[in-house]
């Protein structure tokens, strides 16, 4: 039997950038028999998930699904793209000379760059929805959470911060999801609500005020603002600003990497995308200034494999060091669980080429020159980012998603991009998704071949326009005065 679940007042935003897809729940592998009575206490509950340990649980594990058959004809490694299509560019680009301004302009602020009305919309966005238990979130919760944001002392503190661990920046101060409606596709796991998106080690952050409780605080990174957990920041004082951007940066070029000091004590884990300032060279090594929540500078250790000094050309090797490292990842709606989703995965992707891209898909869209698709057939989509798109500099934009275009292969369109799921519909009408979960490269029409495919829903269909981020947009402009001169 279906379950119909009706919500009211709910105000979807796009918080963390990438197009919202769910997975159907299996069935068990069998019926769980109840547990054997042994006493007088013993639970008689037919549901055995109340009172056993998970390996107690006999249940059958998920198993693959059909194979998909563009992650199987094409390569899932960048390096043949990057071969046929990448370029070794001789000198920097205008979008490469801005980027220290943009990354460190948190530190510039004197009050937040937002009215407080509109800093605020997460409270009067959200005034419904089902939580971790998968039931209503009752209205009580949502004056309580309400309260704790403490809006009324939105700019008092104005203070200039740094992070201190990597972290998700929540739309409201709380861990707890929030779903828009968990039996429909697209509107339960992994798509929670509140999750904004995420920041960096070692990032400059501004701080407008915190909780009333003081537990969180409301920040603005270069790119985004919302709520981190207070513990994860530390106030910076003038002197330690000016050292940090006077500094030469180092830009990591690897994930996971454990920074460690000569004590081999550690403090993070590298991400791709981060940016660090240095202290010394070394023979094998690049010595970094860190700093802990008593405003105490520390020195961390990163082998010179793992990062360059300043900004590089945009260059294949590179690009297919990063990009391989980047199709390793899973899928993380709003970077969850320390993954990436489709446009924080871009972001990284070329920040290390000192080229600073908003975070979420529909801001990405708008970078650079913009070429719209509108009115125009699959095939001219085709002809169109065939002839003007910038392989690894051209970003493929739909509602909800962005596609890195990586250039032709074998004739054949590709994009490089994180997706949580393919739309299908069976036959009754039910629509679902196969789910892919991790970062991939595919042609637009990604799973056509599956019997529930929804033809409607193909990638390529839906695309609205390309944007070179490289390219000036001026080009965009003036193609448009031209336009509006020979109507008028």
């Amino acid at each position: 039997m279906k379950t119909t679940y009706w919500i009211s007042g709910i105000l979807m935003m796009e918080l963390g950038g990438c197009g919202t897809h769910n997975p159907k729940i299996g069935s068990l592998s069998k019926p769980l028999s109840p547990l054997a009575k042994n006493d007088e206490n013993q639970s008689t509950l037919s549901d055995p998930f109340c009172c056993m340990l998970p390996q107690d649980i006999d249940v059958k594990l998920p198993e693959y699904g059909p194979k998909v058959n563009d992650l199987e004809r094409f390569e899932q490694s960048i390096v043949p793209y990057v071969e046929q299509n990448g370029v070794d560019r001789e000198s920097f680009i205008d979008i490469q000379k801005t980027f220290e301004a943009r990354y460190y302009s948190p530190w510039n602020y004197s009050a937040p760059p937002e009215k407080r009305e509109d800093a605020s919309w997460t409270l009067r966005a959200f005034r419904g929805g089902y939580g971790s238990n998968l039931r209503p979130v009752p209205p009580a919760w949502f004056e309580s959470i309400t309260d704790q944001s403490n809006f009324e002392a939105y700019g008092t503190l104005n203070q200039k911060a740094i992070t201190l661990k990597w972290m998700d920046i929540r739309a409201l101060p709380t861990d707890k999801p929030l779903y828009k409606n968990p039996s429909r596709p697209g509107d339960g796991y992994p798509f929670d609500m509140l999750q904004n998106s995420s920041v960096n080690y070692n990032e400059p952050v501004f701080l407008s005020h915190t909780s009333k409780d003081g537990a969180w605080s409301y920040i603005f990174t270069n790119n985004v603002s919302g709520w981190v957990k207070s513990d994860g920041i530390t106030i910076v004082d003038t002197q330690t600003i000016s050292s940090v951007q006077k500094t030469e940066k180092i830009f990591m070029i690897e994930d996971n990497l454990p920074l460690r000091d000569d004590q081999n004590r550690f403090y993070a884990y590298s991400r791709i995308g981060m940016v660090l300032p240095l202290e010394r060279e070394e023979k094998e090594r690049y010595l970094v200034k860190t700093y802990d929540r008593n405003n105490t500078l520390n020195i961390v250790s990163i082998p010179k494999r793992s990062a360059r000094i300043g900004v590089s050309k945009i260059n294949k090797n590179d690009l297919i060091l990063i990009g391989n490292q980047l199709l390793k990842n899973t899928y993380g709606w709003g970077g969850m669980y320390g993954e990436r989703d489709c446009s924080s995965m871009i972001r990284d992707m070329v920040t290390p080429f000192g080229i600073w891209l908003p975070r979420n898909s529909s801001a990405q869209s708008r970078k650079g020159e913009v070429i719209s698709f509108s009115g125009m057939s699959n095939d001219e989509k085709l002809a169109s980012i065939k002839d003007k798109g910038v392989p690894f500099e051209t970003i493929i934009y739909l509602k909800g998603h962005v596609l890195l275009y990586v250039g032709t292969y074998q004739d054949n369109v590709l994009v490089m991009h994180n997706i949580w799921g393919i739309r299908t519909i069976d036959k009754e009408g039910n629509k679902g998704r196969h789910i892919i979960g991790k970062a991939v490269i595919s042609t637009l029409e990604l799973g056509s071949e599956l019997d529930t495919y929804d033809l409607s829903q193909k990638l390529l269909t839906r695309i609205e326009s390309m944007n070179i981020f490289t390219h000036s947009p001026a080009t965009l402009t003036r193609a448009l005065k031209n336009s509006v001169k020979k109507q008028i």
